[in-house]
């Protein structure tokens, strides 16, 4: 069928607004956030249920779209906002930090422990 309005331009090639849809839940994407994964188009909350990493606190995707900003260490993630010591839940965001097993938690906090 031929666009002849109100089409969407994907990759260098027109779709018509009714076609151009998520990949996994077939959601229109005109005028939507997007990415895509191996050529395919993905709404913003299916890629980050399906391939994004998650947040070790919360356990949410972690996407990045809209500017998120995350924290790594090792193979773990967090949200900036999740990012806390474990023992004050003081933020850790720019901050200095010390693995006890699992749990990260602050300098202070570690010098407690040792005591």
């Amino acid at each position: 069928m031929v666009i002849t309005s109100g089409g969407v331009t994907y990759k260098n090639e027109p779709w018509h607004r009714e076609c151009f849809t998520c990949t996994h839940c077939q959601k229109s994407l005109a005028g939507e956030r997007f990415t895509s994964r191996d050529e395919k188009p993905f709404c913003a909350e299916c890629f980050g249920e399906l391939f994004a990493k998650r947040c070790t606190a919360c356990n949410k995707p972690i996407t990045g779209i809209g500017g998120t900003k995350f924290i790594s260490f090792e193979d773990r993630h967090w949200h900036n906002d999740c990012f806390f010591c474990a023992s004050c839940r003081t933020s850790l965001v720019g901050r200095g930090f010390i693995t006890d097993q699992e749990d990260i938690i602050c300098p202070e906090c570690a010098k407690q422990k040792l005591m």
